[in-house]
């Protein structure tokens, strides 16, 4: 098996799992915060949340750069948001146009933010899809400037799928076995 075969098998599975693990989310748990003072998704105009976020409409994702150390704990509607923006700039800067910016129009609901999600994993496929072995060592631009292999491109994607699905995955359980009490 081929290099850019595994890659694909990779991201086909990761992308699965992870959406499978985001069935009948609602929005009680998608904005759930576990802990005070979470990073998450909110309205711009929210006078109690933190003035440092990304995007461009009416709802917005806390971030600040340099993070915070620590970081602050991240909801679910936080990372499952992080992540399709992370997919989408990936893409436009790798296989795309460069020009995306982290001021995305983000998504204010769980069912907007599966969707969005599950377009950026789409459009990722498609380009899998049709990556050769060959292609994988081609230099491929980061959307801070770095060039990377094409293949590191991919193991960094594979991995956020894995990282933050494994996270949102605990998350859901936390929810459920906390409603049950």
């Amino acid at each position: 098996m081929q290099a850019v075969e595994i890659l694909r098998s990779q991201w086909s599975a990761a992308c699965e799992r992870l959406v499978s693990r985001l069935d009948q989310l609602g929005d009680d748990e998608f904005f759930w915060e576990p802990v005070p003072n979470c990073w998450t998704v909110h309205r711009r105009s929210d006078p109690a949340r933190a003035a440092s976020a990304d995007g461009c409409g009416e709802w917005v994702i806390d971030y600040e750069i340099p993070e915070p150390q620590p970081a602050p704990f991240t909801t679910i509607a936080w990372r499952i948001v992080h992540l399709a923006a992370v997919n989408y700039l990936y893409f436009d800067y790798a296989f795309g146009s460069a020009s995306l910016s982290f001021d995305l129009e983000m998504p204010g609901s769980a069912t907007e933010a599966v969707a969005w999600l599950q377009a950026s994993q789409v459009q990722l496929a498609t380009v899998i899809a049709n990556q050769t072995h060959d292609s994988l060592d081609n230099a491929t631009l980061t959307n801070w400037g770095e060039q990377w292999p094409c293949e590191r491109i991919w193991r960094t994607l594979i991995d956020e799928q894995i990282h933050h699905g494994a996270e949102i995955s605990l998350l859901r359980d936390f929810y459920r076995l906390r409603s049950r009490h």
